[in-house]
């Protein structure tokens, strides 16, 4: 049950494999598969907190859970401004990226970073996963299954995202065609801008 659940947020359209998909599409294989790095790695961050208990504890503190929210919905908004004012796709002669994203951040440490932000700042990602860890774990579990439903996920995660970079970066898509175009650019910042938001107005309600 644990791992249904988790492989139905997984694949289901969010943030993270929202990113996972724009980005290889943009900048090609090897910056999708950094930022999938870096939302895994935030995600198994949340994962192992839940797995020890201490995000029932951050559950339980509104205001750190408001202000993790804020935080992570004022960077998708500053995304959302960024994607739109900044947009400067610029295809290598190998299809890759000469710039990195946004025409801001280059090499594969920045789109790490990105896509850890992205997870790391979302408050329902502790939620997600204690409601993953609740589902898996029974009175009469032995004391590693928490960690054993972690490692399950982990290995699950990296086959789902990786299909999501390897289909959004490969030659059946015209990416340079997509990545140029104004209604990608638009709908990009149209998601960011409007998550950021969702999220800010929903972290005031804690």
């Amino acid at each position: 049950s644990a791992f249904l659940i988790y492989i139905v947020g997984a694949a289901s359209p969010g943030l993270g494999n929202m990113t996972i998909a724009t980005t290889a599409i943009r900048q090609g294989r090897p910056s999708g598969f950094a930022v999938m790095a870096g939302v895994m790695a935030a995600g198994q961050t949340w994962a192992l907190l839940a797995a020890f208990g201490l995000s029932s504890v951050l559950v339980a503190m509104p205001a750190a859970m408001m202000a993790v929210g804020i935080a992570g919905g004022a960077y998708l908004v500053w995304l959302a401004w960024k994607t739109f004012r900044q947009w400067k796709p610029s295809m290598g002669p190998t299809g890759g990226p000469e710039t990195g994203q946004n025409g801001a951040e280059t090499g594969l440490a920045g789109h790490f970073r990105h896509g850890f932000l992205i997870q790391i700042l979302n408050p329902k990602a502790s939620v997600g996963w204690i409601l993953i860890i609740t589902a898996g774990v029974r009175p009469d579990s032995p004391w590693y299954a928490p960690l054993a439903i972690v490692l399950g996920c982990l290995v699950l995660g990296l086959c789902i995202f990786s299909a999501y970079v390897l289909l959004f970066s490969s030659r059946v898509l015209n990416r340079e065609e997509v990545a140029n175009s104004t209604g990608f650019r638009y709908a990009l910042a149209a998601v960011y801008g409007l998550s950021g938001l969702w999220l800010i107005v929903d972290s005031l309600k804690i």
